[in-house]
């Protein structure tokens, strides 16, 4: 059971959609959503929340951005 709730408080890895390389701590990036209703609103950490719900995720190499 332990085992258990140590796996639930893991932070999410977001993987770049274009690269496939993970984004690290502190790193920019950029994130496509899309707006769900009242009933549907994501809750909980960020990187979770995203890596479930994102429709595209990009690095700051692949989005242009200079870090």
């Amino acid at each position: 059971m332990l085992e258990k709730l140590k796996d639930h408080f893991k932070e999410a890895e977001l993987i770049c959609s274009k690269c496939g390389r993970m984004v690290e701590d502190g790193e920019r990036f950029s994130v496509t959503l899309v707006k769900p209703s009242d009933k549907q609103m994501p809750v909980g950490q960020l990187d979770k929340m995203l890596a479930k719900r994102a429709v595209n995720i990009s690095c700051s190499d692949c989005s242009g951005e200079a870090s």
